[in-house]
């Protein structure tokens, strides 16, 4: 299997000829799109949801029914799924995890759903949260940026996924300082950390 970073949140996996894209958002090239087979959205926000290049894709949506609502007209494409789903989206098989979005500002409360993926027992994106999944991975996508995001936690999360490697997502505000910075306190030796640029691929094995 093969996996693309886009700018953000935004990856794109290849395999057996089949394309699932994870969370295309307002920041995603639009090379991010071409041949996709099927989408995942795990949560509303506009940065992991490009509404209108969602909608002129002809291609499945699994997502929550935050995420349903905001896509209705279009129908059967969109599957909703939840904490505990098990799925096939274009030959990926699919997990999900969590029902919440991180804590931005504690008067916000939850500011909306939130669903992580778990792709072939071996990628997982969190989206915008820190829920675990319940099994080894080989990448966990580690978001490294963001609103809601404070290091602490995001140092925990990734040390506590049982992962082969991680690398940095949600990490459109960082300058390149900050991006190594984040390697610097993820990194770790039975769990190498990667920042990838844009468009990078890299084999998950």
């Amino acid at each position: 299997m093969k996996l693309t970073k886009y700018t953000h949140a935004c990856v794109r996996l290849e395999k057996d000829g089949k394309v699932l894209l994870v969370d295309p958002g307002s920041f995603t090239e639009d090379a991010a799109f071409e041949g996709v087979d099927a989408i995942l959205v795990t949560h509303e926000h506009q940065d992991h949801l490009d509404v209108d290049r969602v909608k002129g894709i002809d291609a499945p949506i699994w997502t929550n029914a935050g995420v349903a609502s905001q896509l209705g007209e279009l129908g059967e494409r969109v599957q909703i799924v939840a904490d505990g789903s098990v799925f096939e989206a274009a030959g990926f098989a699919v997990r999900a995890y969590g029902k919440d979005h991180a804590i931005i500002l504690p008067e916000m409360g939850v500011p909306c759903e939130n669903v992580g993926f778990l792709i072939e027992d071996a990628v997982y994106h969190p989206g915008d949260s820190f829920t675990q999944p319940d099994r080894k991975v080989h990448t966990n996508l580690v978001p490294i940026s963001g609103p809601w995001f404070a290091l602490p936690p995001a140092v925990e999360y990734a040390r506590a996924v049982d992962a082969v490697q991680t690398i940095g997502i949600h990490d459109a505000l960082l300058s390149p300082i900050g991006q190594g910075m984040m390697q610097r306190f993820i990194n770790a030796e039975d769990r190498p950390y990667q920042q990838l640029n844009p468009g990078t691929t890299v084999e998950v094995n």
